[in-house]
């Protein structure tokens, strides 16, 4: 199952002459290319997502295992 998390306030955008390249932490997601037109093109990793002017990553969503019951196996008669 996968979940996504919101990190669109930790992303860092560094700027270079025709395209902005996007970071998570210290990691390259994606690209912004800036045409001499004027057009843009986002391209991001496949693990992450825009949706209404918000980027997502995509994570896994890890099935911990659950802790048995407080008392396990009625052995005390007060379960």
């Amino acid at each position: 199952m996968k979940n996504m998390m919101n990190v669109t306030e930790d992303i860092r955008a560094v700027v270079k002459e025709y395209q902005i390249e996007l970071f998570f932490k210290d990691e390259k997601i994606g690209t912004i290319s800036i045409s001499p037109d004027e057009q843009r093109n986002l391209e991001l990793h496949q693990d992450y997502v825009m949706e209404n002017g918000k980027i997502f990553k995509f994570m896994e969503h890890l099935q911990a295992d659950h802790p048995k019951a407080y008392v396990e196996g009625c052995d005390l008669g007060w379960c």
